[in-house]
């Protein structure tokens, strides 16, 4: 957080690419999807500012810079981690740098993890089969979860999870939203329909779906589960037992 404050190691344009990755889903990005953010033309000029920015959070702090296998500092591993993937790069803001920016700036990674963007209550919802309810990119609209919760109930779709079993009184009806096609995809209004759009999942399911840049289906995770249960059930013996 401290050195995210002070302006002579984050300088304006270092904090301007933070803050795109960390709004980023999954806070992801590569460094050529960074400079089409700010209208540059090849992603070299991104990979030196990054090396930048790293040396002076280095030169303040004195922490050994990663190194790669012939010793050389990898700056852009200071700020983020990464994984091939193809012959592209994907930077993923390490979770440090996102407890520091949110500390300084206030803001939630639940919120972006989640895509549970701010509620609001919307005047456009008609009466029938077919509800349709407009929502941006940065809203999420209270009548629409409340409609999916309705029609489908409020145990998670893909574990069966049901806060309400679970904890009594206090968790009915509580169930995260998922979207199926992530607002982050569709960057415009649009008008959802609560029904076909969305489904209720538990937040260890919704988080398992977010845990990559392209969300899993709802499919793919009911597959892993299936997948799981298979491989814990098969030569289990209970404790005691022979």
């Amino acid at each position: 957080m401290k050195l995210l404050l002070d302006r002579n190691i984050t300088l304006a344009n270092d904090l301007e690419v933070i803050k795109l990755v960390y709004g980023s889903e999954n806070h992801e990005l590569r460094a050529s999807e960074i400079a089409e953010y700010m209208s540059l033309t090849h992603h070299g000029p991104i990979n030196l500012q990054v090396s930048r920015f790293s040396k002076r959070v280095i030169q303040k702090t004195g922490v050994q810079p990663p190194l790669r296998k012939n010793g050389t500092p990898r700056w852009w591993h200071v700020p983020f981690l990464g994984y091939e993937e193809g012959n592209r790069f994907p930077w993923i803001m390490r979770p440090q740098l996102v407890i520091g920016y949110e500390k300084a700036f206030g803001e939630s990674d639940e919120a972006l993890l989640y895509q549970e963007e701010l509620e609001r209550e919307s005047a456009e919802l008609t009466e029938g089969a077919m509800v349709r309810i407009s929502v941006n990119r940065y809203e999420r609209n209270r009548k629409a979860k409340n409609k999916c919760i309705e029609h489908y109930g409020s145990s998670c779709c893909i574990c069966g999870f049901d806060f309400g079993k679970r904890y009594g009184p206090i968790g009915d009806g509580r169930i995260h939203v998922h979207h199926l096609v992530p607002l982050t995809n569709i960057q415009k209004e649009y008008v959802i329909d609560p029904i076909k759009d969305l489904r209720p999942v538990c937040p260890n399911c919704h988080l398992i779906i977010h845990s990559k840049k392209e969300p899993f289906t709802i499919e793919e995770l009911k597959e892993m589960l299936r997948g799981s249960a298979t491989t814990h059930n098969n030569g289990f013996q209970p404790e005691g037992r022979g």
